[in-house]
């Protein structure tokens, strides 16, 4: 089977893997924040909750933890532990970087914003994976798929055991 007849990735696998990537990158960035100090003291909260630090923080991470994965593979440390990766929809090979990070990663924010009230745009995502495709508004808007990293084979053909 080619790449690009394979069938995309179960919805479970792919939540767990987002689950994974959603624990990992903020946990990733409080190490950041903790080496370079960037968040710590008191005047970085003087004219209010930085946001736009926070942002750029969860960003550095993202790419800092998936970055070469990303690149190189299609994947990000969720994808790469449960044997996922994404693909273009149209061929089957690895999307363009900008395609991976500009489209997207600008999704990925979208479960944290969650936990402040937003969970409305994580149900818009998400909701799409429930369809023929299982993919996510994301897919579609960039054009990629998540499928099983490694092909799948066809049925195995049972081979005659030799007589002892």
């Amino acid at each position: 089977m080619s790449e690009m007849s394979q069938p995309n990735a179960k919805i479970w696998r792919r939540a767990l893997a987002g689950g994974i990537d959603f624990c990992l990158v903020p946990a990733f960035a409080l190490l950041l924040m903790l080496v370079t100090g960037l968040l710590e003291s008191a005047e970085a909260y003087t004219g209010g909750f930085p946001y736009l630090r926070v942002f750029f923080l969860g960003v550095t991470s993202y790419l800092i933890l998936n970055g070469w994965l990303l690149w190189q593979r299609g994947q990000t440390l969720g994808k790469h532990w449960l044997k996922l990766k994404i693909v273009n929809s149209q061929d089957g090979r690895t999307p363009a970087l900008w395609k991976l990070i500009f489209l997207r990663a600008l999704f990925f924010g979208l479960p944290h914003a969650a936990l402040i009230g937003f969970w409305y745009l994580v149900l818009i995502d998400w909701v799409f994976l429930f369809g023929k495709d299982r993919c996510c508004l994301h897919d579609l808007i960039a054009g990629t798929s998540v499928v099983p990293a490694t092909p799948v084979a066809p049925e195995a053909k049972a081979e005659p055991q030799p007589a002892d």
